[in-house]
């Protein structure tokens, strides 16, 4: 990375002679990034000119603890618990926050911290370099934006187009049922009863709840036998994939996004894609389930584990209020949902897609707190 330019070690070795010599600064002073220099109290001591130029502040303003007046509020204590844990334990860091530039806007910043030790091995403080990655920032940002908003889409244009083909479908059954029952009232109400012809009604009713089971079925089987590209994907992969996207959103919520992945490759004969939509449509499912949290409580882990000899299993645990126990069981069916807004097809889309794959997928309420779904699918055999 650019802010690691000139200081790849992880340990830089200075001793000047009371402080940073003139030397020294000067070098600095025409390094392309901006320079910043703390002691052993943590305390800022010396700011390069390209720092100064960007802040527009004097070094008097910056030394100590002013340069935190530029960090944006909503960066701030993060910004300070990172630069504080990580000086105590004098380990190199890195952080993202937007600083304010000389015309009052906010820059996003990618600082780097390393430890500085004299010739003797005395702890001297941190040296640290800069770049300005606003630009880059917010372009993944958008590619974040927008992958979001296609999964948004897609979710959105797959609920709609079965939901338009099954009233379609289901319209000729459903209102045969309708007339045959009217039917069947108006015979119930003649004195005596026609009670041949109302069993004979009652088969009719009875074949065209039939037909009506028989067409969600052939949609179900529709979703099984879409063309898929059966291919060795390592889900570890696929969950890396969806962190990136969710991962904006995940901040923007106020959740902590976390994962916990086995360290060997997992791999499964999948389409990629469709696995990072099950994993994101769990996901945003659990984000949902845990706003009525607050921020602090919002924690989110996308796991993956290798279970005996041949499956793989996937976990995405949120922090949120659980799964009413009798409902365990149905959230998977079509057009069950526990939300206002909801569709009630992610979830089953999603068990649609893994079944496909040879897997299962179920939910469960965790002990101590909030829901987990989890899913697993054969480990692919070595080619």
């Amino acid at each position: 990375m650019d802010s690691m330019v000139g200081l790849s070690s992880r340990e830089f070795s200075i001793e000047p002679p009371g402080g940073l010599d003139a030397r020294f600064c000067e070098v600095m002073d025409a390094a392309p990034l901006m320079i910043w220099v703390s002691d052993q109290d943590k305390l800022c001591t010396w700011f390069n000119q390209p720092w100064l130029t960007f802040t527009g502040r004097t070094m008097a303003e910056e030394l100590g603890h002013g340069w935190t007046e530029g960090v944006h509020p909503d960066d701030y204590d993060r910004c300070l618990e990172m630069y504080i844990v990580h000086f105590d334990i004098r380990k190199e860091f890195r952080m993202q926050y937007r600083l304010r530039r000389c015309d009052g806007a906010y820059r996003w910043i990618d600082d780097t911290g390393i430890p500085r030790y004299a010739r003797d091995g005395t702890f001297l403080g941190y040296i640290g370099s800069c770049s300005d990655i606003h630009e880059h920032r917010e372009a993944e940002a958008e590619q974040r934006r927008r992958l979001l908003e296609i999964a948004h889409l897609n979710r959105v244009a797959e609920a709609t187009a079965l939901s338009a083909s099954i009233a379609h479908e289901l319209n000729q059954p459903l209102a045969a049922i309708l007339s045959n029952a009217e039917a069947a009232e108006l015979c119930l109400e003649r004195d005596p009863p026609n009670l041949d012809l109302v069993k004979e009604i009652l088969a009719d009713i009875r074949r065209d709840d039939q037909r009506a089971a028989n067409v969600i079925s052939h949609m179900r089987g529709l979703l099984r036998k879409n063309e898929v590209k059966w291919q060795k994907t390592d889900v570890n992969d696929v969950v890396r994939v969806v962190r990136e996207i969710a991962g904006r959103q995940a901040i923007d919520l106020g959740v902590t996004l976390s994962t916990d992945q086995e360290q060997r490759t997992l791999p499964v004969l999948a389409d990629p894609v469709h696995l990072q939509q099950v994993v994101l449509n769990l996901a945003l499912n659990g984000f949902d389930a845990m706003l009525n949290r607050a921020p602090g409580e919002r924690r989110m882990v996308l796991r993956t584990a290798r279970v005996g000899e041949s499956t793989v299993e996937v976990s995405v645990l949120d922090s949120g209020t659980g799964i009413p126990t009798d409902k365990l069981e149905c959230i998977f069916e079509p057009f069950f949902t526990t939300k206002g807004h909801g569709t009630g097809l992610g979830l089953s889309v999603a068990r649609s897609i893994i079944e496909t794959y040879g897997g299962r997928i179920w939910a469960e309420n965790q002990s101590g707190g909030g829901a987990v779904v989890r899913f697993n699918l054969p480990l692919a055999r070595p080619s």
